[in-house]
């Protein structure tokens, strides 16, 4: 009988938290005083990216096949993605777990890092130009970071995100120079966001999409399910949706003119829009994120 794996919204098999939009944890892989292994079982977070930091001692990963890792060593986990461990008591490292919400607006201007990163990646070799202990630096600053209560502390955050992405993935493109095994559906799943990008929401069909690329729509919708985890068509209602979010929480713009500014026909059919996706009117959700911040909600128009 095929094992039924858990799937949690929050971290440490908690299935009822409330994961808000810029949800961030950093925390301590520490030695354990206990003579046998312990770990992780296999389980999967729809909305948490994950990034693990093995500094040292044994550990395996289960993403699905059991593999031993060799430490040190950077495990990069998308959302969605089904994974376990096992730790030696010895072992010592980081994890950093953010919302996939958060990584995509650090990343919303660089495409292809993002592409890079939704995708199950396990470091062991390190180069030059991007040491272990560079990464484990950033993760150390990003820890600290996120327990003080400084001035400019998002701002802060999303700079060292940046930087620690940025590095990893050189260091992706340095590993596959090596190994000269370049990967064509990234190619069309890059192509597909740039696409995304340039025409207004749901202008195009999915199959549009596929034709200009020259592939199936059944083939884009594959390449999106291998590298997302979603279909062609929750990508594009994702990016629509991520553009709303900024607009809203990070503009003054009215409801009617952010719909303009996202091509919509009409502010109707993006209200409507918004609604089935999140369950809330894009004035209410504005309203709902300036109270979480501790600002004073803006007048709706």
């Amino acid at each position: 009988m095929p094992q039924e794996i858990a799937r949690y919204n929050g971290i440490y098999g908690d299935h009822q938290a409330g994961v808000s939009y810029d949800y961030l944890q950093s925390q301590l892989i520490a030695p354990r005083q206990r003579l046998t292994d312990w770990g992780l079982k296999p389980h999967l977070h729809g909305n948490l990216f994950q990034l693990f930091f093995l500094e040292a001692g044994r550990a395996a990963f289960e993403a699905p096949a059991r593999a031993a890792l060799i430490t040190p060593c950077v495990v990069v986990i998308p959302a969605g993605t089904v994974h376990g461990f096992t730790f030696s008591p010895q072992v010592r490292g980081r994890t950093l777990t953010l919302s996939e919400g958060l990584l995509d607006t650090i990343l919303q201007a660089t495409p292809d890092v993002l592409v890079e990163l939704n995708a199950v990646h396990v470091l062991a070799e390190f180069s030059a130009e991007v040491p272990y202990a560079d990464l484990q630096a950033l993760a150390q600053q990003i820890h600290a970071e996120t327990h003080a209560e400084l001035p400019g502390k998002q701002l802060a955050l999303n700079g060292l995100f940046k930087l620690l992405f940025v590095k990893l993935f050189r260091l992706l493109h340095h590993n596959r120079r090596k190994a000269a095994s370049p990967n064509r559906a990234l190619h069309y799943f890059r192509e597909f966001q740039k696409a995304i990008a340039r025409a207004a929401p749901f202008e195009k069909k999915i199959a549009d999409f596929a034709q200009e690329l020259k592939i199936t729509p059944v083939h884009l919708n594959r390449i999106c399910q291998a590298v997302k985890g979603r279909t062609a068509l929750q990508i594009v209602q994702a990016h629509t949706l991520r553009r709303a979010h900024n607009y809203l929480v990070y503009t003054s713009l009215a409801v009617s003119e952010i719909a303009y500014e996202l091509q919509f026909v009409d502010p109707g059919y993006f209200t409507r829009f918004f609604r089935k996706q999140t369950g809330l009117s894009p004035g209410a959700y504005r309203a709902r994120a300036y109270q979480a911040a501790g600002a004073p909600a803006a007048a709706q128009p």
